[in-house]
């Protein structure tokens, strides 16, 4: 996982009952709602990393992650001019309950980052609740959230098993090579599964299970960047991928050339490892009648590739507004 995304992924991490990351958030009622939402704010407009919703007492949170120290004053002034309606339209929340609706805005940062992002909020002049993302642990810092169950919940430090999971594995931002590392586990589950092929948007969806919650502009991106990822992996290993391309009248299509399992056993098996190969993974041979799939090692092995950079690694960018 790339290290500017821990702190998104962690405010999701927070809202996900079930996982290994404790859902804090969730138990006092939160949920995600939106992941990238353009909202009106005062003057202008600001992209909210993150929406979250309380359904029972009307509360948002609107979130912004960051991965660097700096704090861009003008996007933390318009944190502060948010207006809740205006928000709840933004990101389609469907209000059940009557009354009123709060707003609260939040940063979420890297634990070593924390005492910057706070004086840089002092010189916006706003005070916001802040979330330090450790590897530990996240913390509580700044102002009240104004919720007594959010203050309750963060009163003590919340214990974590490490960095949270890779809920957003990429983002508009993201490099072509993140992008190839997200798209090809998605594109081989496609083939176990023996689809004859798969536009570029449910691709897109396979790969990135939150794409739906983005605004529109920071889906059509990623869209758009899994379907280069596809153009690419079909340039690689044209005997398994065809990719065609968007059209006046259809979306970005993949065809599956081959099925490996559609074949025998040993086929199979030599079908994945051309997958592997293609896609640039070691190969393993199997020496024993019970050793995992070669799928699922394949799988596993792009999974992990994906990981690999994240785990307790420092981004050592330190850009405003990031």
């Amino acid at each position: 996982m790339e290290p500017r995304l821990i702190p998104v992924n962690a405010v999701i991490a927070l809202c996900t009952p079930g996982d290994v990351y404790p859902a804090t958030l969730a138990a006092a009622g939160y949920r995600v709602t939106g992941v990238e939402v353009p909202s009106p704010a005062g003057e202008g407009t600001v992209v909210i990393d993150a929406v979250l919703f309380n359904a029972v007492h009307n509360d948002v949170l609107a979130a912004e992650a960051k991965s660097g120290a700096n704090v861009d004053e003008a996007q933390a002034k318009k944190y502060g001019a948010l207006a809740a309606d205006d928000v709840v339209r933004a990101s389609s929340i469907n209000v059940v309950e009557k009354g009123p609706r709060s707003l609260q805005p939040v940063y979420v940062c890297l634990a070593e980052h924390v005492e910057r992002v706070l004086r840089g909020l002092g010189k916006a002049e706003v005070a916001f609740p802040v979330l330090a993302v450790g590897i530990d642990q996240v913390t509580h810092h700044g102002a009240a959230f104004g919720d007594s169950t959010l203050d309750l919940a963060f009163h003590e430090p919340v214990s974590v098993p490490g960095f949270p999971p890779r809920f957003i594995p990429v983002d508009p931002e993201s490099s072509d090579e993140e992008f190839d590392r997200t798209v090809m586990p998605a594109l081989v589950r496609m083939l176990s599964r023996e689809r004859e092929q798969i536009s570029g948007a449910a691709l897109a969806e396979e790969g990135i299970q939150h794409l739906v919650l983005y605004g529109k502009r920071a889906r059509n991106q990623i869209i758009s960047k899994v379907e280069a990822a596809a153009r690419r992996a079909a340039e690689r290993d044209p005997a398994t991928f065809e990719y065609n391309g968007r059209t006046a009248n259809r979306d970005a299509i993949v065809r599956f050339v081959r099925a490996p399992e559609a074949t025998a056993r040993q086929g199979r098996t030599q079908v994945y490892q051309a997958i592997a190969r293609a896609a640039g993974k070691p190969v393993r041979r199997s020496t024993s009648s019970d050793q995992m799939a070669l799928f699922d090692e394949l799988i596993d092995e792009l999974d992990e590739a994906g990981d690999a950079d994240g785990d307790g690694a420092d981004d050592g960018e330190e850009e405003a507004g990031e």
